[in-house]
């Protein structure tokens, strides 16, 4: 899957995040369980030692990282309860066992660690990983308002990943874009983007992998013309918020499936191209009114734009003219 010159970069993945280093069992212990939860870790074989090292990336809804043991080890938390672990081995082998399943873990095939089932791991001497740590509250929030109903009890993932399946590929695409840019990127920082990349993993997720709340569930197909104008007047007052799809769900009362389908019937479009918009149409009255030291770059971030290239296209697509000519023709 990976040639020695790309795993070669993927190892120097969050060099730039805390680092946390250490050869003695218990300080890793310690310092591992603050990241993620309480476990009891051995050492396999009296000749290995720890090596341990560990750069972490913390987000609001999703957190992220590189770690390796430099040694075997055996790792029992019992249930990680607050949390769901995406583990993506970048060399060497993991052997998970999670619920009633078994996983061998390697560059091919990842792990989904879902909170409410027991876990244990065995983390091979050569065995180096990124992990994503996924909050539970909002993951089991997020498939409620992907199905438009509760979660019938705890939201469990089938615990393989297979990176290398048809089925999966655009999973994979999206796990390493969004680890390469926590990483080196500075997308994250925007609040705005950083909610909307959080929705895309977890919907993502949810739509690819095999878990308990499916379409034995099927969400709410009942629409009418009304959610469109709560949908619409949510986004309206709050563009400047970081708005996902689940949120403008939940404000209209329909599923994100339902509100999809919606915008498709009634406006042509789909609610995060509304919003999109009505952001590009914030950022061009505020060119236009522009106050001392504005600039393009901070406008559009301001109003969620991450890729300033993308969104010049955009502005010029919808208003006919640059952000620059904007600025430039409104400025003293």
């Amino acid at each position: 899957m990976q040639t020695a010159d790309s795993t070669h970069l993927r190892r120097h993945l969050f060099s730039r995040f805390p680092r946390f280093n250490s050869r003695d069992a218990d300080e890793v212990r310690h310092e591992v369980s603050q990241i993620f939860c309480e476990h009891d870790l051995r050492v396999v074989g009296r000749s290995q030692s720890l090596n341990t090292e560990l750069h972490f990336r913390r987000g609001k809804k999703v957190s992220y990282g590189r770690m390796l043991y430099g040694a075997t080890v055996d790792i029992e938390p019992g249930k990680l309860n607050d949390f769901y672990l995406i583990q993506l081995p970048i060399s060497g082998q993991e052997s998970i066992h999670c619920g009633a399943q078994s996983v061998l873990s390697d560059a091919g095939v990842g792990t989904i660690i879902s909170p409410a089932l027991e876990f244990r791991m065995r983390h091979e001497r050569s065995a180096e990983k990124f992990f994503i740590r996924v909050e539970r509250a909002a993951f089991e929030q997020q498939c409620a308002q992907y199905y438009g109903r509760p979660t019938g009890g705890p939201l469990n993932f089938s615990p393989a990943i297979p990176l290398q399946g048809a089925t999966t590929r655009s999973l994979r695409r999206l796990l390493e874009w969004q680890l390469t840019e926590a990483s080196e990127g500075s997308l994250f920082d925007q609040p705005l983007i950083a909610a909307q990349f959080e929705e895309a993993l977890m919907v993502s997720l949810l739509g690819t992998l095999p878990h308990n709340q499916g379409d034995g569930g099927k969400p709410c197909d009942t629409i009418a013309p009304g959610f469109i104008k709560r949908a619409e007047a949510y986004i309206e007052h709050n563009a400047h918020l970081p708005l996902t799809a689940g949120d403008i769900a939940d404000q209209a009362g329909v599923s994100m499936r339902s509100l999809f389908a919606g915008y498709r019937k009634y406006r042509n479009t789909s609610p995060m191209q509304q919003l999109k918009e009505f952001r590009l149409d914030a950022t061009r009255a505020e060119l236009s009114a522009p106050g001392p030291g504005a600039t393009v770059t901070q406008t559009a971030l301001r109003w969620g734009f991450g890729h300033l290239g993308q969104f010049s296209a955009a502005y010029q697509q919808r208003f006919h003219e640059l952000p620059s000519a904007t600025l430039k023709r409104h400025k003293g």
